[in-house]
């Protein structure tokens, strides 16, 4: 059971929670190498990094609150390599969450999964 304080520390980070690139910067720097090297305008490379970190959950960094639908992926890597899934939402304009596949060690955030 969770105290009163840790209650609220975790609906502070559901409300506000820190960039992903600020927690993940090596991630964020190669999912944009791989993605503006296929297309150097790509709107994805452009806004990856300011999304939100919601946490790691069973291997998937979350960039959208668990249980956000995700009906499209994306596979980003260089040749028949995959390197990350990257997992949409219905607009297909946000990234709601990225499956490593490069075996890297992801942040101890699972306490952060909101």
């Amino acid at each position: 059971m969770l105290c009163d304080c840790d209650m609220e520390s975790r609906t502070a980070q559901a409300e506000n929670p820190p960039r992903l690139v600020d927690v993940c910067p090596d991630l964020i720097g190669d999912i944009v190498a791989l993605l503006r090297a296929v297309s150097p305008d790509d709107p994805v490379a452009d806004s990856i990094a300011g999304l939100p970190f919601h946490g790691v959950r069973d291997g998937y960094v979350l960039t959208a609150p668990l249980g956000s639908p995700t009906p499209t992926v994306i596979d980003v890597g260089q040749g028949d390599e995959v390197t990350f899934l990257l997992g949409f939402d219905p607009s297909r304009s946000l990234v709601t969450c990225i499956d490593v596949l490069d075996g890297r060690e992801l942040p101890d955030h699972r306490e952060q999964a909101i």
